[in-house]
């Protein structure tokens, strides 16, 4: 099961995903207590709050998800990013809360078990130095963050970003898993790998630029 909650003063698309047992909470970037209902209402305990990267508005809901259990995780490079979330939302006029340190540190190939679910951790910096997405191999299902949207790709102009590792990150990371592989995003709608393969004007000149 994955119930998509739209969060925080960014619209990001926070992921509750289960199958039987405690569920994984993907970027809880706010509105906390509109995901404890979803989780209460759906009778779930939580396993996991995992970050796909540290940005503010990806992460300003992780105290509060705290306090209801589970493990925070996100990629060894973006964990200060957690300690700058205050900060950085200012910046926005954002009120964030202070965010607590990670209990665990993600990298490239970690794999998560929550019940019958496995999320693969696949790092794909560009947007930033720590960005992963995560991957549910059995059920086809990838969530990317601000690595790929619906349309686009993400922004690569803040510190820590390189338009050519995002690229990359894609080429090398995304594609190879599958046209039928379902795209959750961290902002707008779902997609899959073969409809922005076909639609998305990045993967179009990156292609292009392969000759394929």
């Amino acid at each position: 099961m994955i119930k998509t909650l739209v969060v925080g003063p960014l619209d990001v698309n926070c992921y509750i995903v289960w199958e039987n047992g405690p569920a994984f909470v993907i970027d809880p970037g706010g509105d906390s207590d509109m995901i404890a209902r979803e989780l209460k209402k759906e009778g779930l305990s939580v396993a996991y709050i995992i970050n796909t990267h540290g940005h503010f508005d990806h992460v300003g809901g992780d105290a509060q998800m705290k306090a209801l259990g589970g493990t925070l995780a996100i990629h060894s490079e973006d964990a200060p990013l957690l300690g700058e979330a205050e900060d950085h939302g200012i910046l926005y006029g954002v009120k964030v809360p202070e965010q607590p340190a990670p209990d665990e540190l993600l990298k490239d190939g970690t794999r998560l078990q929550a019940g019958y679910i496995t999320l693969e951790v696949l790092h794909t910096p560009g947007h930033t130095r720590g960005g992963v997405c995560f991957f549910d191999r059995k059920g086809g299902n990838l969530f990317t963050g601000d690595t790929l949207f619906a349309g686009s790709v993400g922004r690569t102009d803040f510190e820590g970003g390189s338009f050519d590792e995002l690229m990359e990150s894609i080429r090398k990371k995304i594609l190879p898993l599958g046209d039928a592989v379902k795209v959750f995003p961290g902002h707008g709608p779902s997609s899959t790998i073969g409809r922005e393969k076909a639609a998305n004007p990045f993967i179009h000149e990156l292609l292009g630029r392969e000759g394929q």
